[in-house]
C-alpha cells in the first residue's frame, strides 16, 4: 500500500495549504468587500497576500522566481496607483491584472505539477489551487470585459459589486461545466472564452486524475 510521507509539518505543505486557503477566502469573501473603502482595502490585501503566497511556493523554482517576483512588484505598483486614482479605468486595470497574474501562476504550478514524481499531500493541494487559480483568472477577465462592455453579459446584477460576484460565480460554473444558464455571454469574446474554459476544465480534471492515479500505481 502506498504510504504518504509525513508532509504535514513540511514548509512546502504549510505554504501550499496557506495558499489554497487564501484562494478560498478570495472566492467566498472578496466579492462582498468592494462596497466600502475599508472593504476595498481588505480586498486588496487579500489579493496581494495571495500573490505573495504564490511567490513563496515558487522559491524552489529558480528559473521562474525572478519573473514571478517582477510580476508581484508590478502588481504592487498598480495597486498603489489605483488607490490614488480610484476610477473605472483603474478598476478595469486591476481586473485585468488579477486575471493575468492568477493565470500565469496557474500555468507555472501546472507545469511543475506534471513534472513532480512523489505523490504527496502538497501536490494534491497544489492541484486544487491550480483549478481555483484558473477559475479566478477567467472570472476576473470576464469582469474586465464587462467593465469595457456593460452589455457583454445577460445577468440580474445592478451594481459593480454584484456584477463582480456574478461573473466569478459564472466562471466557476463554466469551469465545472455545470451551466445553469442564469448568466449568459452576449458577445463573441466572452462566448469564445467560455468555450475554452469549459474545455480546459474538463481536460484538467481528466489529466490530474490520470496523473495522480498513475503516480499512485507506480508507488504501491
Amino acid at each position: 500500500m502506498r504510504k504518504f510521507a509525513p508532509t504535514l509539518f513540511y514548509p512546502e505543505f504549510l505554504r501550499s495549504s496557506a495558499f489554497l486557503f487564501s484562494l478560498v477566502i478570495i472566492i467566498f469573501i472578496n466579492p462582498f468587500l468592494d462596497d466600502s473603502i475599508f472593504g476595498r482595502l481588505i480586498s486588496s490585501l487579500l489579493v496581494i497576500g495571495t500573490m505573495a503566497g504564490a511567490l513563496t511556493i515558487m522559491f524552489s523554482h529558480r528559473e521562474v522566481i525572478w519573473f514571478v517576483l517582477g510580476m508581484v512588484g508590478l502588481c504592487l505598483i498598480i495597486e498603489a496607483v489605483s488607490w490614488k486614482y480610484n476610477n473605472d479605468f483603474f478598476i478595469g486595470v486591476k481586473y485585468l491584472r488579477n486575471s493575468f497574474v492568477f493565470g500565469i501562476f496557474g500555468l507555472i504550478l501546472f507545469y511543475y505539477l506534471l513534472k513532480v514524481q512523489p505523490l504527496s499531500l502538497t501536490e494534491i493541494g497544489n492541484a486544487i489551487s491550480i483549478y481555483l487559480l484558473f477559475g479566478l483568472s477567467f472570472g476576473y477577465f470576464y469582469c474586465f470585459y464587462a467593465q469595457l462592455h456593460p452589455l457583454a453579459f445577460s445577468h440580474p446584477a445592478n451594481t459593480v459589486v454584484e456584477i463582480k460576484f456574478d461573473l466569478i460565480y459564472y466562471s466557476f460554473i463554466t469551469l465545472t461545466t455545470t451551466g445553469y444558464g442564469d448568466i449568459q455571454p452576449l458577445m463573441k469574446v466572452p462566448r469564445l472564452l467560455a468555450i475554452f474554459e469549459t474545455i480546459f476544465g474538463t481536460f484538467y480534471i481528466a489529466v490530474i486524475i490520470g496523473r495522480l492515479v498513475g503516480l499512485g500505481s507506480k508507488n504501491p
